[in-house]
């Protein structure tokens, strides 16, 4: 049994303690996080309560449910210039007559406490958008494992007392109030991510990159900072709350099965969100989680020594899973001969969905000499599900695919493709956006030793820049004779045909 299996079993046995009493020899040795444990000695702690529970009564019908702490509770505030945040709130959630059941300074146990006195009794919400652990892991000094165990309680507290609801769980968001804070936290977000990858009732969102800028935390977005003295940053200000309200919404409106608030080129232009790893996206030819079950299934059956990331330019090979599509074959066949290859392109995928499949373990376990990675592309288009990306954010978006494959394949050689040309015209309205993305590329990759980038556009183009259709039919998906320009390529890159 795996480290998340045994967490996984023993966060079971602690739920159906905490809910149906049973286990008492179990629960008395629960941790604090997994406690219901309320804190009603703080007057305005249970002057709220009593008016959520009011709340509740009077709006029954009540199609969404924000739960957490003051991240939640801050959208009641309306305090210029840092913490305005009722338009916000009004704009994305008070429409829709969402109620808000954020309370401060709140961690999982009191969350507990609250569900189980009242606070979502005779509500049917469509979703129930969950941001909570963040003080298990603050002031209140509980572990990583056990903010998880936390967790894990309250979404299955939410699961059975609302069990036509859908749990959207957001991962914590970053902080600097310590180092350890921050371990912390990104471990329970790691564990989160795999724990809720395939849960029917449960998405999981981790959107903690809007507050980072080059890698490291904006703190500019947070108005902790501007106090006197200055604290950590940890609550976001009046702008952070707006673009995290933002990032969730193409999820939330999904899952409400209702058009975002505001279109979606739109939402998001504060952030990059070529950086949030989220599930399908766009509606294909195929089924896309079974797909990524069909992936994870053929990743334990072999030993790749060969693997393939990215959209529907790789997914159309060939190899292992096997799509209902295969454009070239006997190129396949005549870089990787019988040498174990797995076949890691989704039609349509962006980075933030490659970034989603591999936190969900399509890497895990594997050892392969080489990963070829070509995506990119479909970043630079919108369409109602997300909107187009600009070549700088494409390139993080690479970045972040790449160093997701380097941490979790650090001795495999990585070969990353430049985005392939597109349109059969000089002209096409993609080929600008896409020769700055390459250009980003060259330029981040051109003196790092661990990854080859490789450009096979020249090889494509003809002198005029035409795009031949022998090439590409359709303008984007190479056909046989692509393909095989691209598996020469790799061969002149070091990849050999196996026995």
């Amino acid at each position: 049994m795996s480290m998340l299996q045994r967490r996984f079993h023993v966060s079971v046995l602690l739920v159906l303690a905490l809910l149906f009493g049973v286990g008492g020899c179990l629960h008395a040795e629960a941790p604090a996080s997994t406690s219901p444990a309320d804190r009603l000695g703080t007057a305005w702690w249970a002057q709220r309560h009593q008016a959520v529970l009011e709340q509740v009564r009077a709006h029954p019908d009540a199609p969404v449910l924000l739960i957490g702490d003051s991240i939640t509770h801050n959208y009641e505030k309306a305090k210029q210039p840092d913490e305005d945040f009722l338009p916000t709130w009004q704009a994305f959630y008070g429409s829709r007559g969402a109620l808000n059941l954020g309370f401060s300074g709140d961690g999982t146990q009191h969350v507990l406490w609250r569900l189980a006195h009242g606070e979502v009794d005779g509500l049917h919400p469509k979703v129930a958008v969950v941001l909570i652990g963040t003080n298990n892991t603050g002031w209140l000094q509980q572990t990583a494992e056990q903010t998880q165990l936390g967790i894990d309680a309250v979404v299955a507290a939410l699961e059975q007392r609302l069990p036509t609801t859908h749990i959207l769980l957001l991962g914590l968001l970053p902080s600097d109030l310590s180092a350890e804070k921050s371990r912390r936290d990104a471990e329970v977000n790691r564990y989160l991510a795999v724990r809720y990858g395939d849960n029917p009732r449960v998405t999981y969102l981790d959107v903690g990159s809007i507050f980072l800028r080059d890698g490291r935390l904006d703190t500019t977005r947070f108005y902790d900072t501007r106090f006197t003295p200055p604290a950590g940053a940890l609550h976001p200000d009046t702008q952070g709350q707006r673009i995290l309200a933002e990032a969730i919404e193409p999820t939330l409106a999904r899952l409400l099965g209702q058009p975002p608030v505001q279109p979606m080129a739109q939402l998001g232009t504060g952030f990059n969100t070529a950086l949030i790893p989220v599930q399908w996206l766009e509606q294909d030819s195929y089924d896309w989680y079974g797909r990524h079950r069909a992936a994870l299934d053929a990743a334990r059956r072999s030993s790749p020594q060969v693997v393939m990331i990215g959209d529907s330019i790789t997914h159309f090979w060939d190899g292992p899973p096997q799509a209902t599509r295969a454009s070239g074959t006997a190129s396949w066949q005549w870089l990787y001969g019988k040498r174990p290859v797995l076949n890691l392109g989704f039609g349509w995928d962006r980075t933030q969905n490659v970034l989603w499949r591999i936190r969900q373990g399509e890497l895990d376990g594997l050892a392969p000499q080489w990963v070829v990675i070509h995506v990119g592309t479909n970043n630079l288009t919108g369409t109602e599900h997300a909107r187009a990306n600009t070549p700088a954010e494409v390139a993080q978006g690479v970045e972040a695919v790449v160093a997701e494959v380097r941490q979790r394949l650090p001795q495999s050689k990585v070969i990353l493709m430049a985005v392939m040309p597109r349109g059969h015209r000089a002209d096409d309205g993609l080929r600008a956006p896409i020769a700055e993305t390459n250009r980003l590329l060259a330029a981040r990759f051109a003196s790092d030793a661990a990854v080859r980038l490789l450009d096979i556009g020249p090889q494509l183009l003809q002198p005029d820049g035409a795009l031949p259709e022998a090439l590409m039919p359709d303008g984007t998906h190479p056909s046989e004779a692509g393909y095989r320009i691209w598996a020469e390529a790799l061969r002149l890159a070091g990849i050999t045909a196996g026995p």
